[in-house]
Parts: C-alpha cells; sequence; structure tokens
C-alpha cells in the first residue's frame, strides 16, 4: 500500500472510532432525554425532585452538540465521497442543529439588541408521551414571548416527532435528527471494512485514564 493511501487508511479508521464514540455517547443523552421527560410527564415528579427539568435540557443540549460533531467528524472523513447521497441526506437531517448550535455559540449577540427578548432564552422543550403534547420552558420576566410546540400532521394523522428542541428561532426534531444519525451509521458500518476488526464493535472500549499528584520533596 503506498504511504498516502496508508495515511488515508489510518485517518478513516481513527475518525470511525471517534465517531463511534459520540455516536454512543448520543445514544446515552437520548436516553437520558427519554427518561427525564417520562418523568416531567407527572407534574408531582418535577416539583419533588429539583434534577429533572436541568437534566433534560442538559440532555437535549447534548444531543445538539453531538449531532453537530458526529457530522463534522464523518464529513471529514477520507474515503467518504462528498456527493455520497447518505452524507447529504445526513446534512440535511443537521442543518437546524447547526443553526441552533450557531445561537447557542453566539447569543451574546441577540441579546445585547436594544428589542425586547420574546423568545425563552435558554430553548423550549417538547415531547409526545402517552398521546399526550408537553412543552417545558424555563419562566422569565419578559411579558410578551411565545414558544411553539410539535406540529400535528391531520393528513397523517400524528404528530411529526417525538422530541422537540426550539431555541434561537430553530427547530430540531430530535428523534428525527437521532434516527437520520444512526442511518447514516448503519451503512456506514455495512459500506467500509476496518481494521483490526474489534474497533466495529459498539463498545468504547478501554480508556486510557492518566493520573498525576505534587508531592512536596
Amino acid at each position: 500500500m503506498k504511504r498516502n493511501q496508508q495515511d488515508q487508511q489510518e485517518k478513516f479508521v481513527t475518525l470511525y472510532e471517534t465517531a463511534k464514540r459520540c455516536l454512543l455517547i448520543l445514544d446515552h443523552l437520548y436516553t437520558d432525554l427519554e427518561n427525564g421527560t417520562s418523568l416531567a410527564s407527572d407534574a408531582t415528579k418535577v416539583e419533588n425532585d429539583s434534577s429533572i427539568v436541568p437534566g433534560i435540557y442538559i440532555a437535549a443540549l447534548g444531543l445538539i452538540d453531538y449531532f453537530h460533531r458526529f457530522n463534522g467528524i464523518v464529513s471529514a472523513m477520507p474515503l467518504i465521497r462528498k456527493d455520497r447521497p447518505e452524507l447529504k441526506k445526513l446534512g440535511t437531517a443537521i442543518k437546524s442543529v447547526k443553526d441552533c448550535r450557531n445561537y447557542l455559540q453566539h447569543m451574546c449577540d441577540d441579546l445585547k439588541q436594544s428589542g425586547p427578548i420574546e423568545y425563552p432564552i435558554l430553548g423550549s422543550i417538547s415531547w409526545i408521551f402517552e398521546g399526550r403534547h408537553y412543552i417545558l420552558l424555563s419562566n422569565q420576566a419578559t411579558q410578551d414571548w411565545s414558544a411553539s410546540g410539535i406540529a400535528y400532521d391531520r393528513f397523517a394523522e400524528k404528530y411529526i416527532c417525538s422530541y422537540q428542541l426550539v431555541v434561537g428561532g430553530s427547530e430540531i426534531q430530535i428523534d428525527n435528527v437521532y434516527t437520520a444519525v444512526k442511518s447514516f451509521w448503519a451503512w456506514l458500518e455495512k459500506s467500509f471494512a476496518i481494521e483490526p476488526s474489534h474497533i466495529k464493535d459498539y463498545t468504547w472500549g478501554k480508556p486510557t485514564i492518566i493520573q498525576s499528584e505534587f508531592r512536596k520533596v
């Protein structure tokens, strides 16, 4: 194998393994979102456990961050052509995530504007649980503001998604993006051979943990 080809293969394997770990983190965050919103569907539980609401926000905003990271990593893989329909489909699903993340990174510019704040600064999170629609948002002193929930498709007779984050004017259908990411991963996994083969195992693998301390002599 020529040196350049070997370098490309090594980079591909490294990015593959990193993308896999991002996906494992996404799995963890998505489960946290499912569990948290299930608990928050009971107002009594929310009143008795102040950690439920922050946990939902941590999961939802964490998903946004790692959706973006996953897309960035797989887009940099050297053996995947940029015109692949699978990559383009993922990019389309991720677009709203990029808009949301851009707002979160630069919200200071929006908040400095002289006009009133007409939206929940930290965003609103909507979900469907046992056929009921819920919207979670943090109360704020602003008098006039609004938050949109999950749209209902009357033709299909169902909600367009199960989990939605609305922040900075962007709507992210979390479960639909998650499904798109998993679909892309399924295609990637079956389309490329990886050596050593154990890297394809859907586990984190053995981590490296380095410990150090200062001691007085």
